[in-house]
């Protein structure tokens, strides 16, 4: 039963949100429903980070460098040939830091969740540092107050529950223990972020005279920039691959999903929805390639969804 639950928990937003799409209001202000079950999920998934267990090398930094350019080369190129629309589209599931969820594909893969754990504080940091000034550029809006707003953005929604697990870890200890037992709550919330976040992908579909721009142009974009982060990540770090094609691959689309609602356009929205169902797609397949190898995962990893966020 319980390996039908995450299953389940992916396959029914997507299908509400096509059924329901008026539930798109909630991505709107004054709700503001995705950016606070983001900050929610971030929160719970920093409980089990110790930073003294952090031991960044520079696989770590090739990595990041990889996440920036895998973001910023397609979007030139695109633009370049007045794509603009797809051009986001690529940008923001290029852009996207890793997710947290991705250490648990790679513990269960016999990977090292250490280099993963490592690898996602730096993506997730480095790529909201480095957001400031390409979010700007991307959107053509270069004005002072729109760094400030997404400044903002990124410390509400990654800064300060990143910091507040932490600083609440070390008043209460215990509080470490308390992650695992939070699990479903987090699994809820990015379920339901899913079904809102599909809803404005409908919406977005509805107005789109041209099936094939409007649908098919933002999942091919979204499949191709999916296998291009799995396939960089397993090429650029020999010692390794496994783990560096996971961290590229799985993406926190929850973050890009939020930025994207927030400073891009439905299109970005409909190629993360696509982006979400594939990584999911092949990290089932991988872990049904390997079913003889599969090793225990650490207690408090479980606490992550294989899903996303």
């Amino acid at each position: 039963m319980k390996k039908l639950i995450r299953p389940a928990m992916l396959i029914t937003p997507l299908i509400l949100g096509v059924l329901f799409p008026e539930v798109r209001v909630l991505a709107q202000s004054p709700y503001n429903f995705i950016k606070w079950a983001l900050c929610v999920m971030i929160f719970i998934n920093s409980l089990q980070i110790r930073p003294s267990e952090l031991k960044p090398c520079k696989e770590h930094w090739v990595l990041l460098a990889a996440n920036i350019l895998l973001g910023v080369v397609p979007f030139f190129l695109l633009q370049s040939a007045g794509c603009d629309t797809m051009a986001q589209a690529a940008f923001f599931t290029g852009i996207a830091p890793t997710a947290v969820a991705s250490s648990v594909v790679v513990a269960l893969l016999n990977g090292s969740i250490g280099f993963a754990l490592t690898a996602f504080v730096i993506s997730n940091v480095g790529i909201a540092t480095v957001l400031l000034f390409l979010l700007p550029l991307v959107t053509g809006n270069l004005a002072l107050d729109f760094f400030f707003s997404v400044l903002r953005s990124l410390i509400e929604a990654i800064a300060l529950p990143l910091l507040a697990a932490q600083i609440l870890c070390r008043i209460f200890p215990r509080l470490r223990d308390s992650a695992g037992k939070l699990k479903m709550c987090s699994l809820s919330l990015w379920s339901l972020s899913l079904f809102i976040i599909v809803a404005v992908a409908r919406d977005y579909l509805d107005l789109q005279n041209d099936t094939i721009s409007g649908m098919f142009l933002p999942a091919g974009v979204s499949l191709f920039m999916c296998a291009l982060n799995f396939i960089t990540g397993f090429w650029i770090n020999r010692r390794f691959r496994r783990e560096s094609s996971q961290m590229l691959g799985q993406k926190n689309t929850t973050l890009a999903l939020f930025l994207a609602l927030e400073y891009s356009g439905g299109a970005a929205v409909l190629a993360l929805v696509f982006y979400v169902i594939y990584h999911n797609i092949w990290n089932s397949l991988q872990l049904l390639a390997f079913p003889g190898k599969i090793k225990p995962v650490a207690p408090d990893a479980d606490l992550l969804t294989e899903a996303e966020h």
